[in-house]
Protein backbone atom coordinates (compact mmCIF):
# COMPACT_ATOMS: atom_id res chain seq x y z
CA UNK A 1 0.00 0.00 0.00
CA UNK A 2 1.00 3.82 -0.54
CA UNK A 3 0.50 6.11 2.26
CA UNK A 4 2.94 8.84 3.16
CA UNK A 5 4.26 11.38 0.33
CA UNK A 6 6.53 12.90 2.72
CA UNK A 7 5.07 16.21 2.59
CA UNK A 8 4.44 18.33 5.44
CA UNK A 9 4.43 21.90 6.01
CA UNK A 10 6.61 22.60 9.12
CA UNK A 11 4.59 23.77 11.55
CA UNK A 12 0.50 23.39 11.48
CA UNK A 13 -2.06 20.62 12.90
CA UNK A 14 -5.97 22.05 12.95
CA UNK A 15 -8.15 20.23 15.36
CA UNK A 16 -11.39 18.40 13.96
CA UNK A 17 -10.35 15.32 12.55
CA UNK A 18 -10.32 12.59 14.88
CA UNK A 19 -10.83 8.55 14.18
CA UNK A 20 -10.04 6.60 11.38
CA UNK A 21 -6.73 5.10 10.65
CA UNK A 22 -4.69 6.00 7.06
CA UNK A 23 -2.39 4.59 5.30
CA UNK A 24 1.56 6.29 5.95
CA UNK A 25 0.73 8.09 8.81
CA UNK A 26 1.92 6.72 11.87
CA UNK A 27 -0.68 6.49 14.16
CA UNK A 28 -1.16 4.15 17.81
CA UNK A 29 -3.58 1.84 16.05
CA UNK A 30 -3.42 1.77 12.79
CA UNK A 31 -2.73 -0.93 10.25
CA UNK A 32 0.12 -0.91 7.67
CA UNK A 33 0.08 1.92 5.50
CA UNK A 34 0.23 2.01 2.26
CA UNK A 35 3.49 2.76 0.11
CA UNK A 36 4.85 6.27 1.12
CA UNK A 37 5.91 8.59 -1.86
CA UNK A 38 9.29 9.28 -0.16
CA UNK A 39 9.94 8.53 3.29
CA UNK A 40 6.71 6.80 5.19
CA UNK A 41 6.78 6.74 8.96
CA UNK A 42 6.57 3.57 10.83
CA UNK A 43 3.38 1.79 11.35
CA UNK A 44 3.92 1.13 14.87
CA UNK A 45 5.67 4.48 15.86
CA UNK A 46 2.46 5.80 17.47
CA UNK A 47 2.43 4.62 21.13
CA UNK A 48 -1.03 4.18 22.79
CA UNK A 49 1.06 6.85 26.11
CA UNK A 50 1.27 9.68 23.93
CA UNK A 51 -2.59 11.67 23.42
CA UNK A 52 -3.70 11.85 20.13
CA UNK A 53 -5.39 15.03 18.56
CA UNK A 54 -8.14 16.22 19.92
CA UNK A 55 -11.04 17.48 18.09
CA UNK A 56 -12.21 21.24 18.55
CA UNK A 57 -14.88 23.23 16.08
CA UNK A 58 -13.66 26.01 14.64
CA UNK A 59 -15.45 29.04 13.60
CA UNK A 60 -16.10 30.39 10.09
CA UNK A 61 -13.73 30.62 7.62
CA UNK A 62 -11.79 30.26 4.62
CA UNK A 63 -8.01 28.68 5.06
CA UNK A 64 -5.65 26.64 2.94
CA UNK A 65 -3.03 28.27 0.50
CA UNK A 66 -0.03 27.25 -2.23
CA UNK A 67 3.32 25.53 -0.64
CA UNK A 68 6.28 24.42 -3.14
CA UNK A 69 8.50 21.67 -1.78
CA UNK A 70 10.65 18.67 -2.38
CA UNK A 71 9.19 15.09 -2.62
CA UNK A 72 11.18 12.14 -3.84
CA UNK A 73 13.81 14.21 -5.74
CA UNK A 74 11.91 16.53 -7.66
CA UNK A 75 9.49 19.27 -7.24
CA UNK A 76 6.07 19.30 -5.25
CA UNK A 77 3.42 21.46 -4.81
CA UNK A 78 -0.15 21.06 -2.53
CA UNK A 79 -2.90 23.38 -2.39
CA UNK A 80 -5.76 23.51 0.03
CA UNK A 81 -8.63 25.29 -0.63
CA UNK A 82 -10.97 25.12 2.29
CA UNK A 83 -13.63 26.55 4.71
CA UNK A 84 -13.87 25.13 7.66
CA UNK A 85 -17.04 26.24 10.46
CA UNK A 86 -17.74 25.09 14.32
CA UNK A 87 -19.49 21.79 12.81
CA UNK A 88 -17.40 20.76 10.25
CA UNK A 89 -14.68 21.39 7.12
CA UNK A 90 -15.35 21.16 3.57
CA UNK A 91 -12.94 21.95 0.52
CA UNK A 92 -10.06 20.14 -1.31
CA UNK A 93 -6.36 19.11 -0.49
CA UNK A 94 -4.23 18.98 -3.90
CA UNK A 95 -0.63 17.19 -4.06
CA UNK A 96 1.03 17.42 -7.68
CA UNK A 97 4.53 15.73 -8.01
CA UNK A 98 6.31 13.98 -10.44
CA UNK A 99 4.23 10.29 -9.76
CA UNK A 100 1.02 12.03 -10.75
CA UNK A 101 -1.75 14.41 -8.52
CA UNK A 102 -3.50 13.85 -5.34
CA UNK A 103 -6.71 14.91 -4.74
CA UNK A 104 -8.46 14.84 -1.36
CA UNK A 105 -12.15 15.80 -0.38
CA UNK A 106 -11.52 17.37 3.01
CA UNK A 107 -14.03 16.95 5.80
CA UNK A 108 -11.98 16.90 8.68
CA UNK A 109 -9.38 18.45 10.77
CA UNK A 110 -7.08 18.24 14.17
CA UNK A 111 -4.32 20.49 15.58
CA UNK A 112 -1.94 19.38 18.49
CA UNK A 113 0.35 21.94 18.92
CA UNK A 114 2.59 23.13 16.44
CA UNK A 115 1.38 19.99 13.70
CA UNK A 116 -2.04 20.32 12.37
CA UNK A 117 -3.89 17.30 10.11
CA UNK A 118 -6.68 18.35 7.15
CA UNK A 119 -8.31 14.78 6.72
CA UNK A 120 -10.90 13.47 4.06
CA UNK A 121 -10.82 10.82 1.86
CA UNK A 122 -9.17 10.34 -1.75
CA UNK A 123 -11.47 11.83 -4.39
CA UNK A 124 -9.45 11.00 -7.52
CA UNK A 125 -5.74 10.15 -7.48
CA UNK A 126 -2.90 9.26 -11.06
CA UNK A 127 -0.67 7.95 -8.53
CA UNK A 128 -0.65 4.34 -8.79
CA UNK A 129 -2.35 2.25 -6.16
CA UNK A 130 -3.70 5.09 -4.96
CA UNK A 131 -7.84 4.24 -5.00
CA UNK A 132 -10.80 6.57 -4.69
CA UNK A 133 -12.79 6.35 -1.57
CA UNK A 134 -9.48 6.12 0.46
CA UNK A 135 -8.59 7.67 3.69
CA UNK A 136 -5.82 10.38 2.85
CA UNK A 137 -4.12 13.65 5.04
CA UNK A 138 -2.43 16.64 4.50
CA UNK A 139 0.12 17.29 7.38
CA UNK A 140 1.87 20.51 8.39
CA UNK A 141 4.20 21.64 10.95
CA UNK A 142 4.87 24.98 12.26
CA UNK A 143 7.95 27.05 11.98
CA UNK A 144 10.34 28.64 9.77
CA UNK A 145 10.04 27.31 7.40
CA UNK A 146 6.99 25.33 7.69
CA UNK A 147 6.86 21.54 6.66
CA UNK A 148 4.06 19.42 5.12
CA UNK A 149 3.37 15.84 4.49
CA UNK A 150 0.76 13.84 2.61
CA UNK A 151 -0.71 10.93 3.79
CA UNK A 152 -2.20 9.21 0.59
CA UNK A 153 -4.04 6.48 1.62
CA UNK A 154 -5.63 4.03 3.84
CA UNK A 155 -8.38 1.87 4.73
CA UNK A 156 -11.74 3.78 4.28
CA UNK A 157 -12.29 0.12 7.09
CA UNK A 158 -9.69 2.25 9.33
CA UNK A 159 -12.39 4.16 10.38
CA UNK A 160 -16.03 4.95 10.72
CA UNK A 161 -15.69 8.53 10.07
CA UNK A 162 -13.06 11.48 9.43
CA UNK A 163 -13.06 12.63 12.83
CA UNK A 164 -12.06 8.53 14.21
CA UNK A 165 -9.65 8.22 11.75
CA UNK A 166 -7.31 11.56 12.33
CA UNK A 167 -7.89 11.34 16.10
CA UNK A 168 -5.60 7.70 15.56
CA UNK A 169 -2.81 9.98 14.45
CA UNK A 170 0.81 10.75 16.31
CA UNK A 171 2.35 13.08 13.49
CA UNK A 172 4.99 13.57 16.37
CA UNK A 173 6.33 9.94 16.33
CA UNK A 174 6.57 10.03 12.67
CA UNK A 175 10.18 9.24 11.64
CA UNK A 176 12.77 12.09 10.69
CA UNK A 177 12.69 12.85 7.05
CA UNK A 178 8.96 12.26 6.59
CA UNK A 179 8.58 15.90 6.53
CA UNK A 180 9.49 18.33 3.39
CA UNK A 181 10.58 21.73 4.45
CA UNK A 182 8.30 24.38 2.52
CA UNK A 183 10.64 26.22 -0.50
CA UNK A 184 7.76 28.88 -1.17
CA UNK A 185 4.54 29.82 -0.45
CA UNK A 186 2.86 29.57 3.01
CA UNK A 187 0.14 27.00 4.03
CA UNK A 188 -2.93 29.30 6.56
CA UNK A 189 -4.28 26.85 9.35
CA UNK A 190 -8.08 26.62 9.97
CA UNK A 191 -9.06 29.13 12.05
CA UNK A 192 -9.21 28.39 15.87
CA UNK A 193 -12.20 28.95 18.43
CA UNK A 194 -11.66 32.14 20.48
CA UNK A 195 -10.61 31.12 24.50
Amino acid sequence: MRTILGVLVSALLVAGCAGATGSAAPSASAPPPSTPASVSPSPTQGAASTPTPEATPSPSGAFGGIVHYQLDGGPATTTVDAIADSASVSGTAVTAFHEGTHTVRLGCAAQKGEIWVLGGTTEKSTIHGEPAGTWSAVIVKDGSPQEIAVWLSQDPSAASDCEAWLASFEPAQFEPGTFSAVESGTMVRPPVPAP
